[in-house]
């Protein structure tokens, strides 16, 4: 194995420990947004719901480019995959 493939071997891990990273805190985002939803539900102000649209736009933003790199690491794997498949 050469220098240049151990290389691209330990950056492939790197990005996927990075992207299931990602994952859990796209999960995470999903259930504090939850608990804030529960949590201006039970006593409204006009304050709180402003906040809380303001963090729910916060929130789905940061999910939405989370999954936009996810899914975009998912099609270079599988085009990846289709390349070294070829003959």
């Amino acid at each position: 194995m050469t220098r240049h493939q151990q290389g691209s071997g330990n950056s492939w891990q790197k990005e996927s420990l990075r992207l299931e990273l990602a994952r859990w805190l796209a999960v995470a985002l999903e259930f504090t947004l939850a608990a804030d939803i529960l949590r201006t539900a039970i006593a409204p102000s006009w304050d709180d719901i402003g906040k809380l649209a303001a963090i729910a736009t916060l929130r789905t933003l940061l999910n939405y480019f989370l999954q936009r790199e996810i899914d975009g690491h998912h099609a270079r794997q599988a085009g990846a995959e289709d390349a070294v498949s070829r003959p």
